[in-house]
């Protein structure tokens, strides 16, 4: 007579205690490797204090300022005049460049830049955004995109006119002289707590 064997088969287990080990090697790989994004907000450098406590102002030529307004309803005004958001950097540019030397736009002074010689430039223009309160975050930003991509046009053709490629591929001295002659000169607030203008 044959006797059945009752053999149960077991099935092996899986070593899983280096499984932590890996994972956690994985993860900091990837957190070595990766590089994250962040936000660097508009970058504008104001200028510093003087060395006492009280604020001196400066006084202003009228001709030398472009007054930029938004208002509650996100309209905007170039000197009092409206404007639409498209005309924006062209008036811009047009102000800061100031080529037919204008009676109404800002003074041209000459000044030796290292690289570029005696220029005639309006080295004493102010861009002044004054916004309403009620005015929307993506009127101002707009705003903030129109001056900055007029000085970046500016800096651009001037750099390809004498340097033969554009400004972000200009030498350290290259581009300082580029900001010599295009210098970003931008303020915000209320013109009368500014120290006024003549």
């Amino acid at each position: 007579m044959l006797r059945k064997c009752n053999r149960t088969h077991r099935v092996p287990e899986l070593n899983t205690t280096s499984t932590a080990d890996i994972s956690f090697m994985l993860l900091v790989f990837f957190l070595v490797t990766t590089s994250m994004e962040t936000d660097k907000g508009i970058a504008r450098q104001m200028p510093p204090l003087p060395d006492g406590k009280e604020q001196t102002v400066a006084e202003v030529k009228r001709r030398n300022v472009l007054v930029i307004g938004i208002d509650a309803a996100d309209s905007l005004t170039c000197n009092g005049r409206r404007v639409e958001a498209g005309e924006l950097k062209g008036r811009v540019m047009e102000f800061i460049d100031n080529k037919a030397d204008s009676h109404d736009m800002p003074e041209r002074t000459w000044k030796d830049i290292p690289l570029l010689g005696r220029c005639r430039i309006s080295a004493d223009h102010l861009i002044f955004i004054r916004a309403d309160r009620a005015a929307t975050y993506s009127a101002y930003f707009a705003v903030q995109d129109a001056v900055t991509a007029a000085y970046n046009t500016l800096r651009d053709r001037l750099a390809v006119q004498r340097f033969g490629h554009r400004y972000a591929e200009c030498s350290a001295e290259q581009q300082e002289a580029v900001r010599s002659y295009y210098p970003m000169r931008l303020s915000e607030g209320d013109i009368e707590g500014e120290g006024g203008t003549r």
